[in-house]
C-alpha cells in the first residue's frame, strides 16, 4: 500500500491554520466567559441573576423537557446538591418550577417558570444585541459565511466525546466511560 503524502507547503499552511484558529478560539472562550461580560449582559437585559443560576436556566431553556435534579447536574458538570441548593434559590425567586416525577415518586423533575422563560429571554436578547454590536460592521456576506463554518465546527465539536465529558462520565482513574442514556 502506498501512504499518500501531503505537499510540506500544503501542510504548513494547514498547521499554521490551525493555529490561528487555536488562538482564536482561546479568546473567544476566555471572553465569553468573563465575568465582567456576564454582568454587563445582566444589566443591559436589567435582571439580577448570577452566573449559576443563568447556565442552569439556559440548561432547562436548552432541554426544552423539565429535567430531573440528577440530570441538571450531568448537564452543567456539578454535583447534585449544589444542584438543588441553586434550584432551591431559583424556585423562592419564582424562576423555576417543581413537579414530582411520574416515574418515580422520590424524584422532581424542575422546568422554567413563566418568569424564568422571560428572565433567560432577557438574557439572551441582550447577548444577540452585544454580539450584534461586536458585528455591527461585517458584510452580510462574511456574516453568513462565519455563522456557517462556525455552526459547523460548532457541531463537529459536539461530535467529539472528549469536548462533551462531564465529572460524571469520568471513572476515578480519569477515561471516559459510556455516556448514560
Amino acid at each position: 500500500m502506498s501512504q499518500v503524502t501531503k505537499d510540506p507547503s500544503e501542510t504548513d499552511a494547514a498547521a499554521q491554520s490551525i493555529d490561528q484558529i487555536d488562538a482564536a478560539l482561546l479568546v473567544v472562550a476566555r471572553s465569553m466567559n468573563q465575568p465582567r461580560l456576564h454582568e454587563y449582559l445582566l444589566q443591559s437585559a436589567g435582571v439580577r441573576l448570577d452566573r449559576a443560576g443563568a447556565a442552569l436556566l439556559h440548561k432547562l431553556y436548552l432541554h426544552g423537557n423539565p429535567l430531573r435534579v440528577t440530570t441538571l447536574a450531568d448537564l452543567l458538570g456539578i454535583d447534585a446538591p449544589n444542584v438543588t441548593r441553586k434550584i432551591q434559590q431559583l424556585e423562592h425567586d419564582g424562576l423555576v418550577l417543581r413537579h414530582s416525577d411520574p416515574d418515580d415518586r422520590r424524584a422532581t423533575r424542575i422546568e422554567l417558570s413563566p418568569a424564568g422563560r422571560r428572565t433567560l429571554r432577557r438574557v439572551l436578547d441582550a447577548r444577540r444585541a452585544w454580539i450584534g454590536q461586536l458585528l455591527q460592521d461585517w458584510g452580510e456576506a462574511d456574516l453568513e459565511t462565519f455563522a456557517s463554518l462556525l455552526g459547523s465546527f460548532s457541531t463537529t465539536l459536539e461530535g467529539d466525546p472528549a469536548a462533551t465529558l462531564t465529572p460524571s462520565d469520568l471513572e476515578l482513574t480519569g477515561t471516559p466511560r459510556a455516556k448514560r442514556k
